[in-house]
């Protein structure tokens, strides 16, 4: 029976069956120990708590980034501004996960074409990933993933700026709603749903045509902000 599940895991996964991505042998080692269900945010049915283990793990991980850009030697305000933003995107994350995760987490989520319009909880995901691995004092499986979405995105997501400059490309990250804004959508206040006082739960909604999508933070304006990138990458994944 066991034989028969390793098989059907190949065939979901083809890229992952049995290698590893280059230079990411400690990463995978040390998110292999992850529970995924400590992981695994409401967007895919998981407990509102792995918001809080995000934003320490987004922490962690920003700094591992800026560490490896200060280890390349690379200088330039608006260049380490433009890489950084590019590395740690929650879409850039979306599209490396299949070789970012484990079996045993990936199996637990959507099938890539479904998660494409789920981009804010798959940076979640991983960034909880990385808050359980520091948690377990794995510090150099975390500067190795850190090298390889650094890698990855200077390779991959040079021409999404398109002659965009650095600080114009970190405003447009940083400002989802005024984004949502710029394409006809909008973003309604959030309103607490749960938690407790001192750990309340948000929920906002956001608004693209027809469509509207809720999404969860630990703040009014965070919720607001997943709401609005949550809207804003389904209208980029229906236009791919």
């Amino acid at each position: 029976m066991l034989g028969r599940a390793s098989a059907r895991l190949r065939q979901l996964f083809p890229q992952q069956a049995g290698s590893t991505s280059p230079g990411l042998a400690r990463w995978h080692s040390a998110v292999s120990e992850v529970n995924g269900w400590l992981v695994l945010p409401m967007g895919f049915g998981g407990e509102r708590h792995v918001t809080t283990a995000a934003w320490h793990g987004d922490k962690v991980l920003g700094a591992a980034v800026a560490r490896e850009l200060q280890a390349q030697c690379v200088g330039g305000q608006d260049e380490l501004t433009r890489r950084f933003c590019a590395a740690v995107s929650n879409e850039h994350m979306a599209a490396h996960l299949d070789q970012l995760l484990p079996l045993t987490l990936l199996t637990l989520l959507p099938p890539a074409e479904e998660r494409a319009a789920q981009v804010h909880d798959c940076g979640t995901l991983l960034e909880a990933c990385v808050e359980r691995v520091h948690h377990s004092g794995g510090a150099d499986a975390i500067e190795e993933l850190a090298r390889y979405l650094l890698a990855t995105a200077t390779d991959t997501d040079a021409d999404a700026s398109e002659g965009e400059g650095g600080e114009a490309r970190a405003r447009r990250e940083a400002n989802p709603k005024g984004r949502l804004l710029e394409l006809g959508g909008s973003v309604g206040p959030a309103e607490q749903v749960g938690g407790a006082s001192h750990s309340p739960l948000f929920r906002a909604a956001a608004s693209l045509g027809e469509r509207r999508l809720a999404a969860e933070g630990g703040s009014k304006k965070a919720a607001e902000k997943a709401a609005a990138e949550k809207a804003a990458a389904e209208k980029a994944a229906a236009e791919k």
